[in-house]
């Protein structure tokens, strides 16, 4: 909060002219003293303030990504929907990023046999995705209401997934009895590291709307493959490969979020 000088200077002056008033029956000691205080009072207010509006050493916010138009708009999480992100405030000027995500799918389906639809078959498949994104950002002074900051982020991805068929053909296409097994993998292991330029603006006490950019790197490594079909021995295939991809991107979006 910052302190209104003209209100304060109002202040000072009818506060001379009572002094002056009664300057007959207070004498000059006390006059000092009542000075002094207000004078004190001044200073530890100022030393204290702090921004209603942008965040203060301590806060934390969170945010989310704000899409479609203003009478249809939708609220989804970072980066494409997989990403709660958090920022804590060591200083006005400095934060900590953290963003971290998990998502999981599974799916069952369910193959009859074409000549008796009492004989069933199954084949399972599960994915499951992790990320994370451990970053700094350093804020400069902007306005009142505008925050911009430079950064940089840490990422870290790691991905599996796994078939299983039961009566199926490996590939779940069809019934097919006493075949039974599993595919796991190809799961990915990705790591990256990215610059990132964006500014939030404060709406409202302690909301505010952002945008960021990016431009960075991500390595990924996809890991090996094990088969098992039946009492056949098991079949191990090596890495499929790997991938580098090194963009500048959008993050998001607009963001809206928000300080607590």
């Amino acid at each position: 909060m910052l302190i209104n000088h003209q209100g304060f200077l109002n202040f000072l002056l009818s506060s001379g002219m009572f002094l002056a008033q009664g300057a007959a029956n207070v004498n000059f000691d006390q006059m000092k003293k009542i000075l002094l205080s207000i004078f004190s009072l001044a200073l530890v207010a100022g030393a204290n303030a702090q921004s209603e509006i942008k965040p203060n050493q301590g806060d934390v916010t969170t945010e989310f990504g704000l899409s479609g138009g203003v009478l249809n708009s939708n609220f989804e999480l970072n980066e494409q929907g997989n990403l709660l992100r958090f920022r804590y405030f060591a200083k006005e000027t400095l934060a900590f990023r953290l963003g971290f995500g998990l998502s999981s799918y599974k799916n069952t389906k369910n193959l009859y046999d074409i000549d008796d639809d009492s004989h069933k078959g199954t084949y399972k498949t599960s994915e499951t995705d992790f990320l994370l994104n451990l970053g700094v950002e350093k804020h400069f002074t902007g306005t009142e209401r505008l925050s911009p900051y430079v950064g940089g982020d840490l990422l870290l991805s790691v991905a599996n997934e796994k078939k299983e068929f039961s009566d199926a053909t490996m590939g779940g296409t069809a019934y097919q009895e006493n075949n039974s097994g599993s595919v796991k993998g190809p799961g990915s292991l990705g790591f990256g590291v990215r610059a990132v330029v964006g500014a939030d603006y404060y709406i409202a006490k302690r909301v505010f709307l952002g945008a960021e950019a990016g431009f960075g790197f991500l390595n990924t490594k996809k890991g090996k493959t094990t088969i098992k079909v039946n009492d056949e021995p098991t079949v191990t295939q090596k890495s499929a490969g790997s991938g580098f991809e090194l963009a500048p991107n959008v993050i998001t979006g607009v963001r809206i979020g928000f300080v607590f």
